[in-house]
């Protein structure tokens, strides 16, 4: 008879048995972040793993890798499953992994966690249909009618993916308490540590990406012509990038749950050399009490600092239609996924287009939910939803011919699943997303997009690009492009005259000043600040903002007209000579129609009309830089200007 211990465990044992993983088989996956009352904040660690199950096409591969594990696979509980074990036409390794933990039912503490690759999909083909529609007649959820796979991966029948049972299992609840399950069997000790992973993998590929910068934009113009040729709703194209590090893989994976939980985080080691990390946007399937939930995810803006750049990002993200429309095609095609597997009329979209903030991204997320019939369990919404739809396209078996003719190498585990089932019924499956795949010195991380007839190659191009920002700063390997960065160190003596007079934020304004280390207490003459109605005054560089930009503007031969007072509007600005992009706040009551001749235009706003312009001594910022509809990069422009006139020399 089985026992099972259970007990509380600090974070520190977690931390460790998380970086043990570099060196020992075993998993871990965590609901990390996500939106409240959608995403359920919970994770499990397999600290130590009794049995390592392989997944084939053709059916599993079972290996113990502790005493107990050895003990409990030939232990009388486990004779009847055992003996049906086999590889072989016409059998199924989802109906094995289903009788594996039916010897153990109901219990909530005994599980399964592992990971498949993408191409699991062809599981499909051996799932035991409970009812002809499970055959999925039309292709889109029956991922297993796909042609083979163009791109070999070793192998007539390599392994798709892996799963652990554990002997020892690591869990966090949503509110961050840590707890332990310890599985024994009288008479067997329990191994002390985690057994030492032996690699086994063919070499480590080389660094380099499937593109060079712009080729992923020409394959998607290709793709929109198939799209237009083809019986295609929607398609799902992705490239690699590969890059050496040097960082350990688990401390690459704590720098990346600290600084972009996700609502699908995991890491594995699965004994062949690989270590596979990362935090992805996506819970796909969540399972609980014969009720199904989907959570798709579509549409990527990268998140602007601040709140007020949040919201800026997240009002972009909201106005594109396009994305909108992808995101409705990847629901309804779930929707045909699910729907054969839950009581009529139950199967319902329960939210729309929910807001998620990630640490660099927002995202938009739909949630679907229904009531599994009799007869239907979580594997078989498993297999109808592997290869789904966001990361292939509908229908899915149009999709995968076109994945296959157009990418430039084997996905491998990007599209894949994260999956957690126990054996009283319940599971949690995650996509396998902005992850990144490393072997021995050389991580690949994949990303792509959902394409439309009306995509833009390079937007497409250019979002591929930002999915990657956050592995490759896990690893230290590059900034994300487009960040201010501040000085740690203190800020070099500064100082201005503060001429403010009836401005009605002048306390706001100078506090901005004192935050940049700028002096407005001493008595100063190189360097003025001039705004609300304060007179111009002579001689010395002078900075305008606001209103009395405008009028000095005018001074200097400019074309100002008066408007309806523009009040707290939030501008999107880009740099001249950077093209780093920033949020300010406009308030002014007249407008800027034709710019005085010679100035030249440091920055402008999204219609491309100037917001800050200079000449010799003399510069106008037509924004707030005191606004809280600022970011930092706004007021930094600030300083940076008014540096540059401090540094001239006295006429």
């Amino acid at each position: 008879m089985m026992r099972i211990e259970r007990g509380a465990c600090s974070p520190e044992e977690a931390e460790r048995a998380l970086a043990a993983l570099d060196a020992c088989e075993g998993l871990y996956f965590g609901v990390d972040a996500g939106i409240a009352g959608l995403h359920p904040l919970q994770a499990t660690l397999v600290a130590r793993p009794a049995l390592r199950i392989g997944v084939f096409e053709d059916g599993v591969e079972v290996r113990a890798l502790t005493g107990f594990g050895a003990a409990l696979f030939g232990s009388q509980a486990l004779q009847g499953w055992r003996s049906g074990l086999r590889r072989g036409a016409g059998v199924s390794p989802v109906a094995q992994l289903r009788g594996l933990l039916r010897c153990f039912q109901p219990s909530p503490d005994v599980l399964l966690l592992g990971a498949l690759r993408f191409e699991a999909h062809r599981l499909a083909r051996k799932t035991e249909a409970l009812d002809p529609r499970l055959r999925g007649g039309d292709g889109i959820h029956a991922g297993g009618d796909g042609p083979p796979s163009r791109h070999p991966r070793g192998g007539g029948n390599p392994e798709l993916g892996v799963f652990y049972f554990p002997e020892r299992l690591l869990r966090r609840d949503a509110d961050g308490r840590w707890s332990f399950v310890q599985l024994s069997l009288p008479g067997v000790e329990a191994a002390s540590e985690p057994v030492d992973a032996t690699p086994t993998s063919p070499g480590v590929p080389a660094p380099g990406d499937d593109f060079a910068p712009g080729g992923y934009a020409e394959m998607v113009g290709r793709a929109l012509t198939v799209l237009r040729e083809r019986p295609l709703v929607s398609l799902t194209l992705s490239q690699s990038y590969r890059r050496r590090v040097a960082m350990p893989p688990s401390k690459a994976f704590a720098r990346l749950r600290a600084a972009n939980p996700a609502p699908a985080s995991f890491f594995l080691n699965d004994g062949s050399g690989l270590r596979l990390l990362g935090a992805s946007p996506d819970l796909q399937l969540v399972v609980r009490g014969g009720e199904v939930q989907s959570l798709p995810v579509c549409g990527t803006v990268a998140r602007r600092p601040g709140a007020q750049g949040e919201a800026e990002s997240l009002r972009e993200l909201f106005n594109e239609e396009v994305d909108a429309a992808a995101l409705a095609v990847c629901s309804d095609a779930l929707r045909n996924d699910l729907a054969p597997l839950c009581e009529p009329g139950s199967l319902r979209l329960l939210d729309r287009r929910r807001p998620m903030s990630l640490a660099t991204v927002v995202h938009a997320v739909d949630r679907l939910g229904g009531k599994l019939r009799q007869g239907c369990d979580a594997w078989d919404a498993i297999v109808a939803t592997a290869a789904p739809v966001m990361l292939t396209g509908a229908p899915r078996a149009e999709a995968l011919r076109a994945i296959a003719d157009l990418e430039a190498s084997p996905r491998g585990w990007y599209g894949g699943l994260v999956v957690q089932v126990s054996a009283d019924g319940d599971a949690l499956v995650g996509t396998l997303l902005r992850a990144a795949a490393v072997h021995g010195d050389v991580a690949e991380v994949r990303t792509g997009g959902d394409l439309l007839a009306d995509s833009s190659p390079g937007r497409e191009e250019a979002e591929s690009r930002l999915k990657t920002r956050s592995l490759w700063r896990a690893f230290g390997l590059e900034d994300a492009p487009g960040t201010t960065r501040v000085a740690s160190g203190p800020l070099a003596p500064l100082a201005v005259r503060l001429l403010a007079q009836g401005d009605p934020f002048e306390a706001a304004l100078a506090d901005t000043l004192a935050s940049l280390g700028i002096d407005t207490e001493g008595d100063v003459d190189a360097v003025h600040l001039l705004a609300g109605t304060a007179p111009t005054p002579e001689g010395p560089a002078l900075v305008a903002i606001g209103d009395a930009a405008y009028r000095l503007l005018a001074q200097a031969g400019a074309q100002i007209r008066p408007v309806a007072g523009e009040h707290g509007r939030a501008l999107r600005c880009t740099r001249t000579d950077t093209g780093e992009t920033f949020g300010a706040g406009r308030y002014a009551t007249l407008e800027l129609v034709q710019p005085p001749p010679d100035w030249q235009v440091l920055a402008t706003d999204a219609d491309g009309r100037p917001v800050v312009l200079t000449r010799d001594r003399l510069a106008c910022l037509l924004y707030r830089p005191d606004s809280l509809l600022c970011d930092e990069a706004a007021r930094q422009l600030l300083r940076s200007v008014i540096e540059q006139l401090a540094a001239l020399p006295r006429p």
